[in-house]
């Protein structure tokens, strides 16, 4: 399920930022991304993200990143590792997989990765996920 249509959308307040290669939506202390069909996120990609994040969130961001897998695409995993150890902004990742290759993908993820990372069944559950992490209770206790 897409961001947009979920309960969340209309409840939440929220910043649509769309790049060429999907969109981006900003919350609290958190992103969901939503990439499109096909798109490969090299190191180009990855400082696009990385801009759009730190003009909305600042600098000195700390946050949560939803990879909601609604379509196929490939990503650099060692780029993307670098970019995050670079500039150390990601606190925990959820991602949201729909079929057998994205939790296979998800789970590889899973293991390479550094910090808090939990593959999820639906959207809702990423979001709660995220809410409920001791690293960003305070903001909805």
């Amino acid at each position: 399920m897409k961001f947009e249509n979920s309960s969340y959308y209309s409840t939440t307040d929220s910043k649509k930022v769309s790049l060429s290669i999907g969109d981006l939506y900003f919350l609290d202390f958190f992103c969901i991304a939503e990439f499109k069909e096909g798109v490969h996120i090299g190191i180009e990609e990855s400082e696009d993200i990385t801009i759009a994040l730190v003009d909305h969130y600042g600098e000195n961001l700390k946050i949560g990143f939803i990879s909601n897998r609604v379509a196929s695409f490939s990503i650099d995993i060692k780029q993307w590792v670098k970019f995050n150890t670079d500039y150390d902004f990601i606190v925990a990742t959820a991602i949201v997989f729909y079929d057998d290759l994205n939790f296979n993908i998800a789970t590889i993820e899973k293991y390479l990765s550094q910090y808090s990372t939990k593959r999820c069944c639906t959207l809702d559950q990423s979001i709660e996920w995220m809410r409920n992490l001791k690293e960003f209770k305070d903001i909805y206790a």
